[in-house]
């Protein structure tokens, strides 16, 4: 194992000090797009500690404000474990902000049951109930003026062409008036664990902010709902009726729900076409930028009027699936 992925003699002494904690043990745990994560072994249980590559200190502050904001409003994540030697959330570690975390135990499952989709919609729909704090901000990360600009990197000339024509015709910032709360924006089905099919957590908040809520729902039917890149329908209905049973979806959210699905696919395939062909070049993922302009494609062409319809009326407490479930 490189040095690297491995936190040395020095790093947890810094670590065990500034939290006040033994370590026991500590393995490499994973890199995500932004971070390498270590699993350690404390007196305290299982922790999770995520060197922050990518982010500022102020946005890595904000990120550990959020949980513990999402723990305060009872929502199931991992919970933010504070330093004792300061008031700040985020230590530094090889140069780079650094938070530890509670570690969940629970599995990632890529194909979810109907049962499954049916707590993430109940669990959605709680997120998106929460009081939205001051401190989160109101931009979507994929929006990101580096990931437009790469429309004219003139690399595949063909997909810039298809991403800057959808996003036009999409024209979401023209839609306005609708509901929004704090969102995660990044609801793939590896950003939520489960005990068999029982519901456990969802992870990796990094990305939330504030904004329509319909967007996330949009995001988690592109994340989990499409089978061998082809889209679901009847996965999203099933997440759907999960999410209703706690929190109506508005007519006019409704309406534009496939827009902001659709929306979702293109934004994901523009990320991913800047991660992979033009920041951090990586032969074994090129490709994921196509597989995700053709679920794009395979939803521009969808019949969202077979999902379940919009209500009127309220939810009743005895209809929530979360009154089942134990959400």
């Amino acid at each position: 194992m490189k040095t690297s992925l491995k936190l040395n003699r020095d790093e947890i002494q810094h670590i065990e000090s500034v939290y006040g904690l033994t370590i026991k043990t500590s393995a490499f745990l994973g890199e995500g797009s932004g971070n390498t994560n270590f699993l350690i072994e404390t007196n305290i249980g299982d922790c999770v500690l995520s060197i922050i590559e990518e982010q500022t200190r102020d946005e890595v502050e904000i990120m550990a404000n959020t949980l513990v904001w999402l723990a305060l409003n009872e929502l199931r994540t991992s919970l933010l474990i504070s330093p004792k030697q300061q008031e700040n959330y985020a230590i530094t570690l090889r140069g780079k902000p650094s938070l530890l975390r509670t570690f969940v135990h629970g599995h990632v499952h890529k194909d979810l049951s109907e049962r499954m989709l049916k707590q993430l919609g109940v669990t959605m729909a709680k997120l998106h109930e929460i009081p939205a704090p001051d401190f989160i901000g109101d931009s979507i990360f994929y929006e990101q003026k580096k990931f437009m600009d790469t429309l004219d990197a003139n690399i595949d000339i063909e997909y810039e062409n298809w991403a800057k024509l959808r996003l036009s015709e999409l024209a979401v910032d023209r839609i306005h008036g609708l509901p929004t709360s704090v969102i995660h924006s990044d609801l793939f089905y590896d950003n939520m664990l489960f005990d068999g099919e029982h519901f456990v957590s969802m992870i990796d908040f990094e990305l939330a902010c504030i904004y329509h809520s319909v967007f996330d729902i949009g995001m988690a039917i592109v994340g989990t709902c499409s089978i061998d890149g082809e889209l679901s329908l009847t996965k999203a209905k099933s997440l759907i009726t999960g999410y209703q049973s706690r929190r109506v979806i508005l007519e006019t959210e409704f309406n534009v729900l496939k827009t902001y699905t659709e929306y979702a696919a293109v934004l994901t395939s523009l990320w991913r076409y800047w991660r992979y062909k033009i920041y951090q070049s990586e032969e074994h993922n090129a490709g994921k930028y196509l597989e995700m302009m053709t679920l794009a494609k395979n939803i521009e062409g969808a019949d969202f009027s077979t999902l379940v319809k919009p209500s009127t009326n309220a939810v009743s407490r005895d209809n929530r699936l979360d009154t089942i479930y134990d959400i």
